[in-house]
């Protein structure tokens, strides 16, 4: 079993190299990586591990940015001190989920799910579908709070969404603005990826509201019926989106 370890801390890094040792003395731990990065560039020249054992806060950026610039296709342990990414990190390719100080018999647990994974894979291309039929509730609309005023705003009428600062800006589509002060990440998980669609780090869109995409000098952007704006579109997000319009 060829194990890689993407992990910022040293020490934590170390430990679970020392806790898979001890389940499995046979395993090759292929290296430990500390950034996205060095992360997206080793996965491009290497064969892919059989397992990948992740955390999310990295010292240059979140690792859900290594899935938009790479297709990886090992199964991924997250290992992370934060639990708000839960659900998008099984939107991926995560087949558990442990929060930080890693417990060896949680880790034993995970492995054991790898073991049995292994002997029965889901072709990727079935995962929407799959996904699909699981019976899920997204949000209709958020209260946006300004001064003493409460607004329900429902998501139908919103245009984009954009990362500022911890929070998110929602911009409707009459143009106005509305802060949320929760983080963006927070939000997409909250929307019917059907509607909605993250195009880069920094913003998400209304599919319904796309007027057209275009190919620039630096790579695609995107025009919104409602806004002059055009948004840059993650060159590893551009194939998923042409389908996702397509589809529309």
């Amino acid at each position: 079993m060829n194990i890689l370890i993407i992990e910022d801390e040293p020490r934590a890094a170390e430990r679970l190299h020392r806790l898979i040792s001890h389940q499995y003395p046979n395993a090759k731990v292929l290296d430990k990586i500390k950034s996205v990065e060095n992360s997206v560039n080793w996965l491009q020249h290497n064969l892919m591990p059989d397992l990948i054992l992740m955390d999310i806060r990295l010292e240059d950026g979140d690792s859900f940015e290594i899935f938009e610039q790479v297709e990886i296709t090992a199964p991924v342990i997250f290992c992370t001190a934060y639990d708000e990414y839960a659900l998008t990190a099984f939107s991926v390719n995560s087949i558990d989920y442990l929060l930080k100080p890693i417990v060896e018999t949680d880790l034993q647990r995970a492995l054991n799910k790898f073991q049995q994974w292994q002997g029965y894979r889901v072709d990727k291309n079935s995962w929407d579908s799959l996904l699909s039929k699981q019976s899920t509730t997204y949000q209709q609309q958020f209260l946006m709070v300004s001064g003493n005023t409460f607004t329900p705003v429902n998501v139908d009428h919103l245009c984009f969404l954009q990362s500022y600062l911890k929070a998110c800006k929602l911009i409707d589509k009459n143009g106005k603005e509305w802060l949320l002060d929760k983080p963006l990440q927070y939000v997409e998980e909250r929307l019917d990826p059907q509607h909605f669609f993250r195009i880069s780090r920094q913003t998400i869109i209304n599919l319904n509201d796309v007027n057209h995409l275009h190919r620039t000098q630096k790579g695609y952007a995107v025009h919104t019926k409602q806004s002059s704006q055009s948004f840059r579109v993650s060159r590893a997000r551009v194939t998923e989106l042409k389908k996702r319009l397509n589809n529309q």
